[in-house]
């Protein structure tokens, strides 16, 4: 197998397949013009994304990858256990409490039931963020059990 392997291996071309993220001295990146690698630009400072959050990242040689895990499972932060609520609502009754998953922001729609989200990403919080623990409160509980048929009348209204 490798005899057949080798000849073509070195026989394509040398090209870029991916970037990656790997552990040594933080850097900041630079701008890659029209998208080429090989085309850089001006350099940006690290940091988190300022859209959603003010916060700096300290001074030092962190990579800033455990600060940003800290900010989203931060308890005053609600979006990300909202996120996942929502997905796992939508995975057993079809439809997310808020119908766009993907968008929770201005252009998103709003939650068809604002308490109920928050009570249970609340509930997610102080669960440890245990997915098993919803889908287990979700699928026990009265809503979950509730029948989708009924009468042809009520279905026709």
């Amino acid at each position: 197998m490798t005899k057949l392997r080798d000849p073509l291996l070195a026989s394509t071309p040398k090209i870029d397949i991916a970037f990656a993220v790997a552990e040594g001295k933080p850097a900041d990146a630079r701008i890659q013009l029209r998208g080429e690698p090989k085309n850089l630009g001006e350099s940006v400072p690290r940091g988190f994304l300022e859209v959603i959050s003010k916060k700096t990242l300290p001074e030092g040689a962190s990579s800033g990858r455990l600060q940003l895990a800290q900010w989203l499972t931060d308890p005053s932060n609600a979006l990300a256990p909202r996120v996942m609520v929502n997905r796992i609502w939508q995975h057993h009754f079809g439809r997310g409490l808020v119908a766009t998953p993907s968008d929770f922001g201005r252009r998103g729609m709003a939650p068809t039931h604002p308490e109920l989200l928050d009570y249970l990403a609340d509930r997610f919080v102080k669960s440890g963020w245990r997915i098993k623990t919803m889908h287990r409160e979700l699928m026990l509980s009265e809503t979950y059990r509730l029948s989708n048929g009924g009468p042809v009348a009520n279905l026709e209204i």
